[in-house]
């Protein structure tokens, strides 16, 4: 999926806003047309016959919250290459060939994927440069919001580029009294933390500097923006019952680290899903709302060089995808996480169960969810095609499909390992002295 560029002034969205938080709780929305369901013991029983339509709105809050490997919103293929729990070098695949000297002017880009050890599944990949390291995992948890999330990051070794996906924050709000006099601001319900909602501003500011960024010295914001792309693929798709609004923005910062100056420019969405309930005449109505600091990423560099590696940054970016069988395990994970939640059964110590009973194929609402994500990214991959000026797209015979890669260079090459080399040599092959097959990529139009 792709969701921005990096320009000379640091990734830029079409028509980038000055933010302007608002720190307002939502107010109640519009009465919905779903029945009530038991949000404690505090609340009045439900009736059987308006338990399915109970269910059926926690499933949809689940399935409606994209999985964030960002997410997010950033998607394409990885390779062959084998999972990595700790730093692991990317090393080439003609490791001790006799391969022609590689021109000066030019790239390298490999292809890594991430098999999730818990689903045997490979869960995401991308395209990162040569020679670059990267280090996370996934960790599941028995949360109805986001059972599993990522924290990763990928950097040059030898220099300070990096590019960091963090792990989505999600709360749980309501206006129910009686399930706040139990569950109390800094608690959990269902594992999930309550928390009244917070502008995008103070989710910077409060929550994710703080979180990822508290062992630096010096933090400055320099500049924010807002990027209603961003906010857009954070709302998702429609869902019956469901309000869902969300803001989108980029912070640049500065701050000491290890003895240098680094730059940032650091990416989020606050997204809210509310869904108001009608309880009767004998209480009153109240609303329940799931919201996320979604799609948390990053690209740093020592002050000066960020700007430089913009065409790194952007290609790695534009090249990350969400593997379909994954997706669809995570979505059933949530399922069943809300029938236990509807059941008042806890979750902890049955995740390992779950995942393995879990089924890797979508039904037709999340096929629906994820053919949605998948024509927002390429909406929103269409529209920065006309203010992009680092990443030209050419056709890969190997992959059969349409990649991006940093233009400037002229001349790109692929393999069929997902390897690529773009360079400004024409009269380069990379065929010469190579016990792999490559070819010369045509520019897509």
């Amino acid at each position: 999926m792709e969701i921005g560029n990096i320009s000379d002034s640091g990734i830029k969205f079409p028509e980038e806003k000055e933010t302007k938080p608002n720190i307002n709780p939502p107010q109640n929305p519009h009465k919905s047309i779903n029945k009530s369901i038991q949000e404690n013991n505090n609340i009045p029983q439900i009736p059987d016959n308006q338990k399915s339509k109970s269910k059926k709105i926690l499933i949809i809050i689940g399935i409606i919250i994209g999985v964030l490997i960002v997410g997010a919103a950033v998607w394409a293929l990885w390779g062959n290459y084998q999972p990595f729990v700790g730093e692991k070098e990317i090393v080439g695949s003609d490791k001790g060939q006799t391969q022609e000297e590689i021109p000066a002017n030019s790239q390298i880009f490999v292809t890594y994927s991430y098999t999730d050890p818990e689903t045997g599944i490979e869960a995401f990949s991308l395209l990162i440069p040569k020679g670059w390291q990267a280090d996370g995992s996934i960790a599941w948890a028995p949360k109805v919001t986001l059972p599993a999330t990522s924290n990763f990051r990928f950097f040059n070794p030898g220099g300070s580029e990096e590019f960091d996906i963090m792990p989505t924050q999600s709360y749980y709000w309501t206006s129910n009294q009686l399930t706040l006099a139990t569950n109390p601001p800094g608690s959990e319900y269902f594992s999930v933390k309550v928390k009244e909602p917070i502008s995008l501003h103070q989710s910077f500011t409060d929550i994710v500097l703080p979180q990822f960024r508290g062992g630096v010295s010096n933090l400055k914001i320099i500049e924010e923006k807002t990027v209603p792309e961003l906010a857009e693929i954070a709302k998702g798709p429609p869902a019956e019952g469901v309000q869902a609004k969300a803001d989108g923005g980029k912070i640049r910062i500065e701050y000491q680290e290890n003895g240098k100056t680094m730059e940032e420019e650091l990416y989020a969405a606050v997204s809210q899903f509310v869904v108001n309930m009608p309880v009767g005449s004998s209480s009153p109505d109240y609303f329940f709302n799931y919201w996320y600091i979604d799609y948390i990423f990053s690209f740093k560099a020592e002050k000066g060089k960020l700007d430089a590696a913009a065409k790194t940054f952007e290609t790695m970016i534009y090249s990350v995808k969400v593997n379909k069988e994954w997706f669809a395990k995570v979505a059933n994970v949530k399922e069943q996480i809300a029938q236990l939640n509807i059941q008042n059964i806890q979750a902890v110590g049955r995740m390992g169960q779950m995942i393995a009973q879990a089924g890797s194929e979508m039904r037709a609402e999340q096929q629906a969810s994820w053919e949605y994500r998948q024509q927002a990214s390429d909406k929103v991959a269409q529209n920065f095609s006309d203010y992009m000026l680092n990443i030209d797209r050419f056709n890969d015979p190997f992959a059969g499909k349409e990649v991006e890669l940093p233009s400037g260079y002229g001349n790109a090459w692929a393999n069929n390992l997902g390897e690529y080399i773009v360079t400004d040599s024409p009269s380069y092959n990379p065929n010469v002295g190579s016990n792999l097959t490559w070819q010369q990529l045509e520019a897509a139009k």
